[in-house]
């Protein structure tokens, strides 16, 4: 967003108190041709590009804000949440350290996840890794995407507002950010790459769009038909909001690397701000689907009652100047309000709570039976403490409604604020935002609900991903906007990027990327099964996935009459952490009197928290009488296994003869419990020949013919 410290006023004009919940005529469409494309060579051989020129020569890049008309006054939210949500089922996953400040703020940080790779842009750089963390590629100047791209932009590569998207249908990469070479003049530009395969460092098709005003705090949106585009409009040279664009890119000749087209639509300051366009995850829309728009209604700028309008923006690139921008479709929500900045520990400097801007992004995902937008802004939650209200909108074949909505904010005095969310495939939400208060610094939480959760209500237990380190002093901008995101190959799976604090500073900023997985439990137990051999038990079990797992406890318990069970530990097998990997673990119980066996696993994390797994049961039945069993395999080279019972304790001696009667190898001679035994015999050093195995025990003797083969 430019980001300015100046502040510029606009007057609303209405045309009556419910114009908002009418249609209008759609402006008129401008329809224009990239100024210039082209394919870069592969990334990763591009020599790093300049940072500078830039016009932000104090590292700031500033903010463009238009004020309310009406004053704002809190107004009870009966959708106010204050209490923690009690399901611990959202586990953080990866959790590295992203891109760090370059000396320029805020950092705009937005991430998104493919099937083997994360890519992140903030202001001024990017950095590309695989999913575990690894880089693969920078971090490097945001101009180097777009180095050596001939045209009137080319000494202006690093102004940022940088947006990074993956197109799931077309296993592609999509960034933009804007373009200022003539600031505060125009023409202005927006520089667009879609890269050229599914692997981010390879070549990308780049492409600059020029504007005649300035388009600030622009946000894309991916459709079947286009790659859609908002921002906010400020006058050439002047800088006064004069409106806001809604554009689309034509997303088929991006895709091929062709000449593409730009369909624009100018809209009036009194109608819109801060728009944004749906981003299409999964499912594609139905066919012909318009891209939907929306933003926020505050009645503190467009009078009456608060609420989110919803635009439909259809193009036609068959007759460009046939597509339409129409709405919008106004839905009552609860009443909001503005908050008066965000606190910090060990400072008097506010941080900006951005609650003018409906955040990025606008989710879409198809049901089939039913298509839902999620999206989320800042509001007073009581007392001008920041919380985070979020909406799920429905459309089942009609209109777009209101399906539910909350406002985030437990009671604990901190206040959440710069948030995204997203939906997945089963229609669990994850809503990412940061928090601070003047009792703790600036950090990075999630909380989320699941399909069927009480409505309204966000159930999964509020989680962090970063601590604060420090206060940002001398410098209220912050964040600027953050990005939710799901994983296109783990639908389950959402990725979130946000800012922090490692230490007190003003341009220190560090950006944190975390994954979040609603399905995964902390050790998922596959198997676990218990063999009796002999009498012995055998225990083996199996895991899918662990979750920082210390490792297993064996317990024990042996059947009573009574249905009593005292359970014991018998031993102690290590976990492997954290891994999404199959494991597989045993464990033997020996030397057991007859009876019927109960054996569970305790299953301990890092902080000494525990889950029980089932219990699984086996007998043992101790032999009534002496055996002697042939050796198995027999022939044999070099090893075979003898097997003997004995019903008693007692001395036991096990010894191989030859045939003149002389002992060659003795391989047992000790007291022994009753029970079952198997003893390997290793004839390696022997030759090949008959041999005698005598098994004798108090009143009992017995012997057998064995014969090694070599």
């Amino acid at each position: 967003m430019i980001k300015s410290f100046f502040i510029f006023l606009f007057v609303l004009i209405f045309a009556s108190s419910n114009l908002f919940s009418q249609n209008v005529i759609s402006p008129t469409p401008e329809v224009s041709q990239s100024v210039y494309n082209d394919t870069s060579p592969p990334l990763s051989e591009i020599e790093e590009a300049p940072l500078y020129p830039t016009p932000w020569v104090d590292g700031i890049i500033p903010i463009q804000i238009s004020n309310p008309q009406f004053q704002d006054q809190y107004e009870t939210d009966s959708g106010l949440q204050i209490s923690n949500g009690s399901n611990d089922g959202g586990i953080i996953m990866q959790n590295w350290d992203g891109v760090s400040a370059q000396g320029f703020a805020p950092p705009d940080p937005s991430g998104d996840v493919g099937p083997n790779h994360y890519m992140e842009m903030v202001n001024v750089r990017f950095q590309i890794w695989d999913k575990s963390g690894t880089s693969l590629l920078g971090p490097l100047n945001l101009g180097t995407i777009w180095a050596g791209f001939p045209g009137p932009w080319s000494s202006s590569l690093n102004d940022g507002d940088p947006i990074v998207l993956y197109d799931e249908a077309a296993d592609r990469w999509f960034v933009a950010q804007f373009s200022l070479p003539n600031f505060p003049s125009g023409p202005f530009y927006i520089l667009v790459a879609v890269s050229q395969t599914p692997n981010p460092t390879g070549s990308w098709h780049r492409y600059g769009f020029s504007f005649t005003h300035m388009p600030d705090y622009p946000k894309f949106g991916i459709w079947p038909d286009g790659y859609y585009m908002s921002a906010n409009s400020f006058s050439s040279g002047s800088l006064n909001f004069n409106g806001t664009y809604a554009a689309v890119f034509e997303r088929s000749q991006m895709l091929s690397g062709g000449v593409a087209q730009m369909v624009s639509f100018f809209n009036s300051p009194s109608t819109t701000w801060s728009l944004l366009p749906s981003d299409n995850d999964g499912t594609p829309p139905p066919g012909g689907a318009p891209n939907y728009f929306g933003q926020i209604h505050d009645n503190a700028r467009y009078g009456g009652t608060d609420g989110f309008d919803i635009y439909q923006f259809h193009v036609d690139w068959i007759t460009p100047a046939n597509s339409t921008f129409t709405g919008p479709t106004f839905l009552t929500t609860n009443p909001f309000s503005t908050v008066n900045g965000i606190p910090q520990l060990g400072t008097g400097t506010l941080l900006d709570d951005l609650d003018a801007m409906t955040m990025n992004r606008l989710n879409y995902r198809n049901f089939g039976a039913h298509q839902s937008m999620v999206v989320c802004h800042t509001v007073d939650a009581g007392g001008s403490r920041a919380g985070t209200r979020w909406y799920e909108f429905r459309n089942t074949g009609g209109p777009w409604s209101l399906y539910q909505q909350g406002t985030y904010a437990p009671a604990d005095g901190h206040e959440r604020w710069m948030g995204s969310i997203a939906m997945n495939a089963n229609g669990d939400m994850c809503l990412g935002y940061s928090v601070s208060s003047s009792s703790i610094y600036p950090e990075i939480r999630f909380t989320g609900r699941l399909n069927g959760d009480p409505l309204g209500t966000m159930t999964i237990t509020e989680e962090t991903i970063q601590v604060g380190g420090g206060a940002q002093t001398g410098l209220t901008r912050w964040g600027d906007y953050t990005q939710m995101v799901v994983d296109p190959s783990q639908p389950d799976v959402f990725w979130y990027v946000n800012q922090y604090q490692p230490s007190n500073g003003s341009f220190n900023w560090r950006t944190r990327i975390a994954s979040i997985d609603f399905a995964l439990v902390p050790v998922e137990l596959a198997s676990f099964a218990a063999i009796p051999v002999s009498n012995d038990v055998e225990l083996n079990w199996v895991t899918s996935t662990e979750i920082n797992n210390q490792g297993f406890e064996i317990e024990r318990a042996l059947s009573t009459t009574t249905n009593t069970k005292e359970w014991e530990k018998i031993g102690y097998v290590a976990g492997f952490g954290t891994t999404t990997e199959i494991k597989t673990y045993s464990f033997t119980d020996t030397r057991l009197n007859n009876g019927t066996y109960s054996y569970r696993l305790k299953q301990i994390d890092f902080d000494g928290s525990f889950t029980y797994s089932d219990e699984v049961n086996v007998e043992i039945t101790v032999p009534t009488v002496y055996t002697l069993e042939q050796n198995y395999p027999n022939p044999f080279n070099p090893t075979t296994t003898i097997r003997y019972s004995i019903p008693e304790d007692g001395f036991v001696k096990l010894a191989v003869y030859n045939l003149l009667g002389e002992e060659v190898t003795s391989l047992v001679n000790g007291v022994q419990q009753a029970g079952v035994y198997d003893v390997q015999f290793d004839a390696s050093n022997l030759a090949s020949d008959v041999y005698i195995y005598k098994l004798e025990a108090p009143g009992f003797i017995s012997q057998k013919k064995l014969i090694l083969m070599k």
